[in-house]
């Protein structure tokens, strides 16, 4: 089961009745307003559910305990081949003795058997494999922390694998057909029904890599109670921000395609006369308006924090006819994040700074791939080596990303294409 597509869907169900609210508020008619409150304390209580039942998905069917991550050890704390370390700090510190004092600890060899698959005691640029159960903690702290990553649609690649291929339908029209070719008819009509048939491109997705140092002390390494609490939680908030920050606006080498370069994007100019670094509520009705009508429900938008102070006051017209688009966090629809034109808004420091185009954009996340190397388990290949004279562990992730779709589409009775990827243009 699709948890986060059932919560998105829940989350707009609830985003309608509180429009129909509203506009019954607006009418006068509080009472019958009310009436929607119990419905919406339901889907709550529904959305609460799932997002439990979501994180007991992403943590597998074999428990793994907090405390592997964040300093404390597992239930089982024997040194069993499965688990030989009972937590990140502990195997880092089998590492640094191994490497400083020339101490050899069987446990890392028989982790390296496990995860690389060679009977050897380092791999080969010379490093130690963490111990799977901690790499996929911090891979699953690292998309699960970001609002943004943890709605795209993830794919894993097994671990002989280094790409994925899938076929995607090459499509630019859908007035007519869909998926690039099917067509439908009424047999009542009595045209002749002309063949149809779909129109594929072959895709190819290699994963890149992405590295992390962190340097320590030999008084911190002492302490695997304060390492693990440490290392883990650190490459994970590192490795969320650089992802993040190249799903937005990377250039495809080397690392994942932006956002901001797919060509399927569209790009919504500035209204006239609009201040510079402004967004105004024309912008967000002109960019929701070019946005997929398919997939509504998961629209969000990314912008940057600095735009946080200007959202209150969006409106269209003005003065007693103002109509306001912005909802804060809570409030009668008891929402978990700020919302314009009830669409959630996500505050991303990877975003352009306010006034430079991709500073706002309204995005399907779905529609964007996120590429991992890797089971559920072993997610992250890590590797751990020491610099001359310094205490050095070096973090290898594998992974790529890119857009679903590369051109806008135009649908029926309209001349204007639309995009699951909508960026405001510059107002300088």
């Amino acid at each position: 089961m699709d948890f986060m597509e059932k919560i998105t869907e829940l989350r707009a169900k609830k985003g309608q009745l509180l429009t129909q609210a509203q506009a019954l508020v607006d009418e006068g008619k509080i009472e019958e307003a009310n009436e929607f409150t119990s419905q919406m304390e339901a889907i709550n209580t529904s959305i609460a559910g799932l997002e439990a039942l979501a994180k007991a998905s992403q943590e597998g069917a074999e428990p793994v305990y907090d405390g592997a991550l964040h300093g404390g050890k597992p239930k089982d704390e024997g040194k069993g081949e499965d688990k030989p370390f009972a937590s990140l700090g502990e195997q880092l510190q089998a590492v640094y003795n191994f490497r400083k004092n020339h101490v050899e600890d069987r446990r890392l060899q028989k982790v390296n058997n496990a995860v690389l698959g060679v009977n050897e005691g380092s791999g080969s640029d010379g490093g130690f494999a963490i111990q799977t159960d901690f790499a996929g903690m911090i891979l699953e702290s690292a998309v699960q922390q970001s609002p943004l990553l943890n709605r795209m649609d993830r794919y894993t690649c097994s671990s002989a694998a280094n790409s994925m291929r899938w076929i995607s339908a090459d499509e630019t029209d859908v007035s007519k057909s869909v998926f690039g070719g099917i067509q439908m008819y009424w047999a009542a009509e009595g045209a002749t029904v002309a063949d149809s048939k779909p129109r594929f491109r072959e895709m190819k997705m290699d994963l890149e890599k992405m590295m992390g140092f962190l340097y320590c002390t030999d008084e911190m390494l002492s302490d695997s109670a304060f390492m693990s609490s440490f290392a883990g939680p650190s490459f994970a908030l590192a490795a969320d921000r650089l992802l993040t920050e190249s799903s937005i606006s990377g250039d495809g080498v080397g690392k994942p395609l932006g956002l901001l370069r797919s060509k399927a994007l569209i790009e919504v100019a500035k209204e006239a006369s609009q201040e510079a670094g402004t967004f105004v509520g024309a912008n967000a009705i002109k960019m929701q308006a070019r946005a997929m009508p398919r997939g509504r429900e998961r629209l969000v938008w990314l912008m940057h924090p600095d735009l946080e102070e200007q959202l209150p006051y969006l409106s269209i017209q003005s003065g007693e006819a103002a109509k306001f688009l912005w909802n804060p966090e809570g409030g009668l629809g008891n929402f978990d994040t700020q919302r314009v034109l009830n669409k959630p808004v996500l505050f991303e420091d990877s975003c352009a700074s306010p006034g430079v185009r991709g500073d706002a954009l309204l995005v399907d996340p779905y529609m964007y791939i996120l590429l991992t190397k890797g089971t559920v388990k072993q997610d992250w290949s890590i590797h751990v080596e020491f610099l001359t004279d310094q205490n050095c562990f070096r973090v290898v992730y594998r992974c790529n990303g890119a857009p679903k779709v590369n051109k806008p589409l135009t649908i029926k009775n309209s001349s204007k294409t639309r995009s699951p990827f909508v960026a405001l243009a510059d107002r300088k």
